[in-house]
């Protein structure tokens, strides 16, 4: 599994370039090898935004049920989510809604979270001492339903 340490911006480049060009290898669309990278970006983006340093990982993964697709890893020292269900919604963070004056202070439109769920099949996060990890899934034939984890 490929691993990308994240430490600036210009860290998302490489594992954005690779995520495409493994989506493709195993039969995903152009389109969805795209949708991979913007999910690719908003992961590395909020680690570098709330816990940088940190790490960025994916591998091809076969399910059962699902088929082939790729699994993404984004691990990060940022604290646990204070609500993580508010932090999945367009426009929120962990705390609350974010002001707009500070969107572009901040670097983004406040859909990072949101955006990796709609581009995703799968779901979830993972702490350990010091560390979260968000692991994102998706299939080269998506499921009729998202699934959250």
């Amino acid at each position: 599994m490929p691993r990308f340490a994240i430490r600036e911006r210009l860290d998302v480049f490489e594992p954005r370039r690779l995520i495409r060009s493994a989506a493709a290898e195993i039969g995903f669309r152009h389109s969805c090898c795209l949708e991979l990278a913007i999910v690719v970006s908003e992961l590395v983006s909020n680690v570098l935004k709330y816990g940088a340093p940190g790490a960025i990982a994916f591998d091809k993964v076969v399910d059962q049920q699902n088929g082939a697709g790729l699994v993404i890893l984004a691990t990060d020292i940022g604290p646990r989510f204070q609500n993580l269900e508010l932090a999945l919604q367009d426009g929120y963070d962990d705390r609350g809604r974010i002001d707009p004056g500070s969107m572009l202070r901040r670097g983004g439109l406040g859909t990072g979270l949101g955006a990796v769920i709609r581009l995703s099949d799968s779901f979830a996060v993972e702490y350990a001492v010091g560390e979260k990890t968000i692991i994102v899934k998706r299939y080269v034939t998506r499921p009729r339903r998202a699934l959250r984890e």
